[in-house]
């Protein structure tokens, strides 16, 4: 078995689209046993990320993989036998993108480490892993497995520092943890016949409640902050979203409404990975794509920009083609164009 799972095609994969959805399945005991171990690490290579796995008995082993694709996002499911996974330098240098992988646990414990942090991942918890990152990823039995898979671009705008959730393992039995793993057990039972507009809508809401269980998971909010801290943050993230569409939001509006100095405003979000007028810009041009790809919107690109707090178009559309690779115009060309 090579270090590297590489991904590439294999054999005895179902390669199918349900409607419009991209669906593929591979079976452990489609191989002889002698080929199983190379053939499960290739599938799972091909369809999480690169990586080397390990198991006892190949003659024993009993593994199904399952994926479908919502857009940019993808759902997965994986039931087998026990089994170890680990990623190194050289399969991070394999990645197409960087990817964040949030698994839910439907039968037995994960044991995960990553960055130094040792984690175990109890039956209805759920874990998230970077893919840019070495890691071990531990089954010591029988397990199935639900995972959603996002580029780690599309979660940015919406979870301010993304680092301190993968020190955390989270609910998914309550609230809005446990409705998302409901609706990952779902989504192969409803999507059949939907169309990539309703897929990649899908797959954003799925994006949506994942930020959701997070964000208000008790251990993620007093996470590597005081509870004082935690909360102010809490606060003002709100009163960020809330008041993104006001072309004078500022550090110093923002600091007077929350009665805190500019400086302390700052210092809160110093761990972030983006700094304060970073992550609103990010708000921002996130809002005007999603807005730009409804299809039935009859705003101007200038309109749209300008609800959005973006007071210069040409600025607007700068930092619009930085971030997603085309300018406003193409995004609406792109979504008008998905009805054809």
């Amino acid at each position: 078995m090579s270090g590297l799972g590489e991904a590439c095609p294999l054999p005895y994969a179902q390669l199918s689209s349900t409607g419009c959805a991209m669906f593929q399945e591979y079976a452990a005991t489609a191989v002889a046993a002698p080929a199983r171990a190379e053939y499960w690490q290739g599938a799972v290579s091909s369809v999480v990320f690169p990586l080397a796995s390990s198991f006892e008995a190949p003659e024993r082993f009993r593994g199904t993989l399952k994926s479908w694709d919502l857009g940019r996002a993808s759902v997965v499911y994986m039931a087998s036998g026990a089994i170890r996974y680990s990623r190194e330098r050289q399969h991070l240098a394999a990645d197409k993108e960087e990817c964040v992988l949030a698994s839910f646990a439907a039968r037995s414990d994960i044991c995960f480490s990553q960055d130094g942090l040792e984690l175990t991942c109890r039956k209805n918890q759920f874990l998230i892993e970077r893919s840019h990152r070495p890691s071990l990823f531990v089954q010591p039995d029988v397990n199935e497995i639900w995972s959603l898979k996002l580029p780690i671009s599309q979660l940015r705008p919406r979870i301010r520092t993304i680092d301190q959730w993968t020190s955390l393992v989270c609910d998914a039995e309550n609230g809005a943890g446990g409705m998302l793993f409901d609706m990952l057990r779902l989504v192969p039972r409803r999507i059949a016949g939907a169309d990539p507009a309703v897929l990649d809508g899908i797959g954003r809401s799925l994006l949506d409640l994942l930020v959701l269980a997070i964000e208000n998971d008790p251990r993620a909010l007093t996470s590597r902050k005081s509870s004082v801290q935690a909360g102010h943050l809490a606060r003002i993230e709100r009163f960020i979203r809330q008041n993104l569409s006001n072309p004078a939001l500022s550090a110093d509006l923002i600091a007077r409404a929350h009665g805190i100095s500019t400086r302390y405003l700052h210092c809160l979000f110093s761990g972030s990975e983006l700094s304060l007028g970073q992550w609103i810009r990010e708000l921002r041009l996130e809002a005007c794509r999603e807005q730009l790809s409804e299809p039935a919107c009859r705003e101007t690109v200038a309109e749209i920009a300008y609800r959005w707090g973006f007071s210069d178009q040409a600025r607007f559309s700068r930092h619009f083609k930085a971030r997603f690779g085309h300018s406003p115009r193409a995004a609406r060309a792109l979504a008008r164009g998905g009805l054809r």
